[in-house]
């Protein structure tokens, strides 16, 4: 009897921390932090300092969320524990979310997030470029008679302009960032490289 009571325990806390994991009041802060922070993060294998500073923001970030949580509905430290390290932990929760808490005890976890929010940002901005200006991207792309390392800078400037235009005073994206992202996107959709 005891047993069950104590495994009702467990499912009980996994599932309240589950739905807590998948709610606006984690997942709204965290992915505000991602997209505020990830710009500095690139696929490079050496590390920069402003990583370990950014990182333990997130470590701190994570704590105060979690703590403050379990606070409110009466679970300490040691039944989370045993409920996040227990099986139904991750019957009940999805990678992507479990990966939000793992990475505030693992830097290369972190690290590989943040890295796949910046792309994923990236990204965001040439949809949200072509969208708006649709056929005109690709009419000057197409009409561009220069070399190729000319042809990736001669986009990425026309496509950092209109970015800082979409974003006005909020643009934080650096040339040197957008100049990288086109090339990659150039080498995609140009057939001459």
């Amino acid at each position: 009897m005891a047993a069950e009571e104590e495994e009702g325990d467990v499912e009980w806390v996994v599932d309240t921390i589950a739905g807590f994991l998948r709610g606006p009041a984690w997942s709204i802060p965290i992915l505000e932090f991602m997209e505020q922070k990830c710009e500095v993060f690139d696929d490079e294998e050496e590390s920069k300092l402003s990583y370990t500073e950014i990182y333990q923001e997130y470590q701190a970030l994570v704590e105060k969320l979690l703590e403050d949580y379990l606070k409110e509905v009466g679970i300490n430290e040691e039944k989370f524990q045993e409920a996040f390290s227990s099986p139904l932990a991750k019957t009940h929760t999805s990678h992507a979310i479990l990966q939000t808490v793992l990475a505030a005890e693992d830097f290369r976890l972190f690290k590989k997030m943040m890295v796949q929010k910046n792309i994923e940002m990236q990204l965001q901005a040439i949809r949200i470029i072509k969208e708006r200006n649709g056929k005109k991207v690709f009419f000057f792309i197409n009409n561009c008679n220069i070399d190729n390392l000319n042809y990736a800078a001669c986009i990425a400037t026309m496509l950092y302009y209109q970015l800082c235009l979409l974003c006005s005073s909020h643009c934080t994206v650096t040339y040197e960032k957008m100049k990288a992202v086109v090339t990659a996107f150039v080498m995609l959709i140009h057939p001459y490289f």
